[in-house]
């Protein structure tokens, strides 16, 4: 498979993709996901995974958790009352500043979290006491138009998530509605191949589409 490690850097929605597969690739590794669903539509885009969600009523320092994750750069948020930096937030707030538009929904068994935000801060919050179909968690935002961004390659973005589901082959992972499958080479078969010294390899495997995530 063609290296896919160095995307175009001026390509943010590329990148905003690339970390937040990152984040629910996290959860998978740790047991806890099986599906990732990637929608990319010109500078909008949305990842779900089928995780734990966030924690939505734990606090750190008095301050709720998710004000860490995607406004840490409130920090302080209250005079006098700083609480130890979260490191692993400060990336998805930097990608929160970086939209214009960016809405969290978090699932868990008994509720579910709706967030929305506004050029990295948040302007409405909705806690539903209602029990989801299935935990996880979907983000979804819009880059800010004032930044001076790339042309988005849904091509790179696509190779680059072959490469994530062919390290991890029992991930479920989705892109734009559709199934991704990484391509299997099979080797050639010296006995079936002995008259014919130029064989066509195998064509790879297809992609099934499913319907869209919810």
């Amino acid at each position: 498979m063609n290296d896919t490690s160095a995307s175009d850097s001026s390509d943010i929605t590329a990148q905003a993709v690339r970390a937040l597969t990152l984040y629910s690739l996290a959860e998978f590794q740790s047991g806890h996901a099986s599906a990732i669903h990637v929608s990319v539509d010109g500078s909008s885009f949305c990842v779900a995974d089928d995780g734990r969600g966030h924690a939505i009523d734990r606090t750190i320092a008095g301050s709720p958790y998710l004000q860490f994750i995607y406004t840490h750069f409130d920090y302080p948020f209250a005079a006098g009352e700083g609480g130890p930096v979260q490191l692993h937030g400060i990336g998805m707030s930097l990608l929160n500043a970086l939209c214009c538009d960016l809405s969290v929904v978090v699932r868990k068994t008994d509720a579910t979290l709706r967030m929305t935000y506004q050029y990295g801060h948040l302007c409405e919050e909705e806690h539903l006491k209602i029990p989801a179909e299935s935990t996880g968690t979907t983000v979804s935002g819009v880059i800010s138009p004032t930044l001076p961004c790339g042309q988005t390659n849904i091509k790179d973005i696509e190779k680059w998530l072959l490469s994530v589901l062919a390290s991890n082959p029992t991930l479920k992972l989705h892109f734009n509605g559709t199934e991704l499958h990484a391509s299997i080479e099979v080797p050639p078969n010296p006995s079936l191949n002995a008259d014919v010294p130029h064989a066509a390899a195998a064509p790879a495997a297809g992609c099934r589409r499913l319907a869209p995530f919810r």
